[in-house]
């Protein structure tokens, strides 16, 4: 029964892709099916969403992300085979919407609310997919041609959003691809230049400079608590990436960032030590002197 009505609803659909109201029914029926039947709908879905998203404006698109969040959340990895489908549609369909500016002011227009809206939602979409051990979705042939755009969305936006919940996000993102597609030192790389790029990029712009720049205010406790996700980033590269990781900041990013040697050596014992908190503290002393040090005059890069 459930199949026959999705059936009619589709070819409707495919009759009137305009009619919003007719989409928002659509995305409530199939809401409540999941509820209803469980995964039993699950071989449905791939050809309902797409339909859905083929001409869907960034409001309802929100709408189709939370749908997609709330399955994540209640099934796990029993969606993945239906993300793998589904996951390529919803990229190509948003990185050519939302904001090319991920700190595009907000403005009167309804329309540019509505894409900035669905950027935010596109953040907490790729955080419930990497938490919920489905980053395999981002890697497969057909999502592979959006893995470029997705990482430099997630390393400009943690490096520089004016919302510092999005920056915590994203560098959570980054956390668990570490530990997912990272192997451990000397060992076969999964995915062929990320180490290369977390090592040398995130860690340079996001866990350095990022933070020397005198907006990243210590005393604002949600500043704080994305400090304590830059450290654990750190101390996670240190662990799949060992010395690799530690050479790069010894001969380049520290020296780059005129950092004393003797606090670079003293950071880097620190960071293979097993005291989080003293790491957390000695880093954060760290950015602060080298801020008096270069009374204000570092620029971001």
């Amino acid at each position: 029964m459930f199949k026959q009505t999705l059936d009619v609803l589709l070819r409707v659909l495919i009759a009137f892709p305009k009619v919003k109201p007719l989409r928002s029914k659509v995305t409530s029926f199939i809401h409540r099916m999941v509820d209803t039947l469980g995964s039993s709908v699950f071989p449905y879905l791939p050809k309902a969403l797409e339909q859905l998203l083929a001409d869907s404006e960034p409001k309802e698109t929100v709408g189709l992300l939370v749908l997609l969040n709330q399955l994540i959340c209640k099934f796990n990895s029993a969606l993945r085979e239906i993300l793998e489908e589904v996951y390529p549609v919803v990229a190509e369909r948003i990185f050519d919407v939302i904001p090319k500016d991920v700190n595009e002011a907000e403005s009167a227009n309804e329309e540019i609310r509505e894409r900035i809206e669905l950027q935010r939602t596109l953040y907490t979409f790729l955080h419930v997919i990497a938490t919920h051990d489905l980053s395999s979705v981002f890697l497969t042939p057909k999502s592979g041609a959006y893995l470029d755009r997705m990482m430099q969305l997630l390393l400009t936006s943690s490096c520089n959003h004016k919302d510092i919940t999005v920056r915590k996000t994203c560098v959570q993102i980054f956390i668990k691809l570490i530990k997912d597609w990272c192997a451990k030192p000397y060992s076969e790389e999964k995915v062929p230049g990320f180490q290369n790029f977390m090592i040398e990029t995130f860690a340079t712009n996001c866990c350095l400079y990022s933070v020397l720049n005198k907006s990243f205010d210590f005393r604002d406790a949600t500043t704080h608590a994305l400090f304590g996700e830059i450290i654990t980033a750190q101390k996670v590269m240190y662990e799949n990436y060992g010395n690799a990781f530690l050479m790069h900041l010894m001969s380049k990013s520290f020296p780059e960032a005129h950092i004393p040697q003797d606090l670079a050596e003293q950071y880097c014992q620190k960071l293979q030590g097993n005291d989080i908190r003293g790491l957390k503290s000695f880093y954060q002393s760290l950015i602060e002197n080298l801020r008096v040090q270069q009374n204000g005059g570092h620029v971001f890069r």
